[in-house]
């Protein structure tokens, strides 16, 4: 992104960097659009998701490595001599940098216009699936078979065989039948697409809502949580150690447990105490006090909190949740069509199709062909009848 590579030193400009996230994305779409591209055609291939989410992934391995926000003050990051110029490209505030939230939004354009394309023809199938066609429409399937004989005998035959595969079998008007299977497969295939949005938005409302700061807090002492009208005071610190034991002799101790006695004031008044451990967390509205660790100085032990608010994390959940059920639905469960329709001479004609996993498909396809003509007394076809 052109506009993207300049700095801002002022932190307070995070409120408008999605206005100009949205100012770099319309600038690249309009001079993708007049180097002759479609736009469109962009905005819905499948590549440029799996392109941006890839991006994604590494840039986001690279916010975890390096520390972010007030973090890196007190890291070794400071003393480095790529320090500014990391700063510069805003690695250390990388989920709020203009050009991380650029392609956030060049990826939320394209699931959206991919949803909007799909989702009239996954309903369509669901809903409504085609079970009246001709003749033609059967035979020019990717998998297709004739059977000689008795139609309408060939015909009720196919149904028991297919109803028996577990597929669903539907009655058209004209004497066509489909056999399906895994009819909502396009439907879970959206909510993966649908998932990442939600991702997405669970970030966002994190992103612009949520903090996470560390304090620093002796005993006996308060401090505050900004962004907050919360104060919390750590009435005082206990740590238990065990022997370190070398052979039989003890050559020191080690700490077995640590914990802070909390207590949590909301405009003054007391509301939550907890004596909080590692892993065991102090939690009021949202904000979460962890113990994260502790040091000691010559007037006593210096708790160090990590306190934290992701009020978006549970639309975070949901789509992961939403996103392994896509996943798993798509691909085991794929969408499986078998029309069935008699034809001249009284011959049963069967085309098949399905969205994914076609080797399988065809393997029970062949399968429900062969058992057919098996109770028809017929033997199994072996001059390329059926392809």
């Amino acid at each position: 992104m052109i506009l993207s590579v300049s700095y801002y030193r002022n932190p307070d400009v995070y409120d408008i960097r999605w206005l100009l996230a949205a100012l770099d994305v319309s600038v690249f779409l309009s001079f993708y659009a007049v180097i002759g591209r479609r736009v469109g055609h962009f905005l819905v291939s499948m590549k440029l998701a799996l392109t941006l989410l890839f991006v994604l992934a590494i840039l986001s391995v690279i916010g975890t490595i390096l520390p972010q926000g007030e973090n890196v003050l007190d890291s070794g990051w400071v003393n480095n001599p790529l320090y500014d110029f990391y700063r510069h490209l805003g690695l250390f505030e990388m989920y709020h940098s203009r050009w991380y939230l650029a392609i956030l939004l060049l990826l939320t354009f394209n699931l959206v216009v991919c949803v909007y394309h799909r989702l009239p023809t996954a309903v369509k199938h669901v809903l409504r699936p085609r079970v009246d066609v001709k003749d033609i429409f059967v035979s020019s399937q990717p998998l297709s078979a004739t059977i000689e004989g008795n139609g309408e005998q060939a015909l009720g035959v196919a149904r028991e065989v297919l109803s028996s595969h577990h597929y669903r079998i539907l009655q058209g008007e004209t004497g066509s039948v489909l056999a399906e299977k895994g009819r909502f497969s396009g439907i879970f295939s959206l909510a993966f697409h649908l998932s990442f949005l939600i991702i997405g938005l669970g970030a966002i409302i994190i992103s612009f809502t949520g903090f996470d700061q560390r304090l620093q807090i002796p005993d006996g002492t308060t401090a505050a949580v900004k962004g907050t009208d919360l104060t919390v005071t750590n009435h005082g610190f206990t740590l238990s150690t065990e022997p370190v034991y070398e052979g039989d002799r003890i050559v020191g101790y080690r700490p077995s447990r640590y914990a802070s006695d909390l207590e949590v004031f909301e405009n003054g008044e007391s509301v939550a105490r907890k004596t909080i451990e590692v892993n065991d967390p102090l939690r009021y509205k949202g904000v979460n006090f962890h113990q994260a660790s502790y040091y000691r100085t010559s007037r006593g032990y210096v708790t160090v909190l990590s306190v934290n608010k992701a009020p978006g994390k549970s639309l975070v959940y949901i789509g992961f949740v939403a996103a392994m059920a896509g996943i798993v639905f798509g691909l085991y469960f794929p969408h499986r069509r078998i029309w069935l329709k008699v034809y001249e001479k009284g011959r049963l004609l069967m085309g098949g199709r399905t969205n994914r996993a076609k080797v399988t498909f065809q393997r029970d396809f062949d399968r429900a062909v062969a058992e057919v003509r098996m109770r028809l007394g017929q033997e199994a076809s072996a001059d390329g009848s059926t392809r």
